[in-house]
């Protein structure tokens, strides 16, 4: 990670800096020298943000030169920490590396809240967050989880009360911080930016004269304690009437043993209400029609049928929507759409029965001309 990026900085050189312990750091990540560096430097606990860890998975074995030996638990790793790990990703990352324990997190720069996760067994596998009941109570009185509107992707307000409502243990809301009376106390808010700052701020959420931050990210607190992120806000798109994570899509596609990665988002079509499913994919394998026709077996064996991604794009697309700390963007794919002449050199193939076709400038048309009704 680049260390302008808070993660690397506070919890990775800070807390290295703070304990006395010896940091290393890359000159610029790959699955090729990553593991090299890990035994080179007898790192005993590793950072990881965003798809770090899936990417890892992915890579082929790294076999000893001279032996052949497969070279994957040869280090002395005893905890990877951060935050981003994939729920489908989580076990076999372990199982493949050896890793004894994940340390996950959850925190925004601009929030006040993180939580916690030290997971060495199957209980609080894929969770951010995992609270037992004083931290509970605590946490009770600072955040509340309440009821998004998915036409406005705000939060829910009672018709006759006006008030947002809390969804109960288990359920997916938008994760509300509670601000003070004054919140120049607290939430500064964005350097020279009132407009930003304004839209993070909600009042009137649970009592008259409250207010709270919003972190625009979808969550779930179980009745044990654990806290699961679902997507955030903007990425969640609505399609036939139902509400799309695209994180669990993304993962389920992910399964798929000729996906290397997959990028989820939704994107308006002419004539149509919603959002329809899209996947900007990199395989490891050549596309053909084996490949496509197992995706689209694979899609509607894992996924209800509503959530099955209508388009596919393969090319570089998906490559130059990746920032700098490894975190997949899908403004600029939504933006794109599935317009030919804004792709580039991308190609794009939609569900017709039971495997994926090209999609051309001529259906495109069609759609246009409302003639495609999906």
């Amino acid at each position: 990670m680049p260390l302008y990026h808070s993660s690397a900085a506070v919890l990775g050189f800070f807390h290295c800096f703070e304990a006395e312990a010896a940091f290393a750091i890359g000159r610029k990540f790959s699955t090729k020298t990553y593991w090299k560096d890990v035994r080179k430097y007898n790192a005993t606990i590793i950072q990881y943000v965003g798809e770090t860890c899936r990417y890892l998975l992915t890579a082929k074995p790294e076999l000893d030169p001279a032996t052949g030996e497969n070279l994957d638990k040869k280090h002395n790793v005893r905890l990877a920490m951060g935050n981003g790990l994939r729920p489908d990703v989580w076990a076999r990352f372990q199982e493949r590396f050896g890793i004894e324990s994940v340390a996950e997190f959850y925190a925004a720069t601009e929030g006040f809240i993180g939580t916690w996760n030290l997971s060495r067994n199957e209980f609080s596998q894929g969770a951010i967050g995992r609270c037992g009941f004083l931290i509970g109570l605590y946490l009770n009185s600072k955040v509340a989880i309440v009821e998004r509107d998915p036409e406005t992707d705000a939060p829910w307000r009672d018709p006759k009360t006006g008030m947002c409502r809390q969804v109960p243990r288990g359920q997916v809301g938008e994760l509300l911080f509670v601000l003070p009376p004054d919140m120049t106390q607290v939430f500064q808010g964005y350097y020279n930016d009132a407009k930003a700052t304004k839209s993070k701020i909600i009042r009137d959420v649970l009592k008259k004269g409250d207010g709270y931050f919003r972190s625009g990210d979808l969550v779930s607190w179980d009745p044990e304690g654990r806290v699961y992120f679902h997507d955030r806000i903007g990425d969640t798109f609505r399609w036939k009437s139902e509400n799309v994570a695209t994180t669990e899509v993304s993962a389920m596609i992910g399964l798929h043993p000729a996906v290397e990665e997959a990028n989820v988002y939704g994107v308006q079509l002419p004539h149509h209400d919603g959002r329809a499913g899209c996947a900007a994919v990199a395989l490891k394998t050549t596309l053909d029609d084996a490949v496509l026709r197992s995706l689209a077996e694979h899609a509607r064996a894992k996924l209800p049928k509503y959530a099955v991604p209508i388009f596919l794009r393969f090319g570089e697309g998906l490559s130059t929507a990746i920032t700098g700390t490894n975190k997949q963007q899908k403004h600029n794919l939504r933006v794109e759409g599935i317009d030919p002449a804004k792709v580039g050199d991308d190609e794009l193939y939609w569900l017709k029965g039971d495997t994926y076709v090209k999609f051309e400038k001529s259906d495109w048309d069609r759609m246009n001309g409302g003639q495609i009704k999906l």
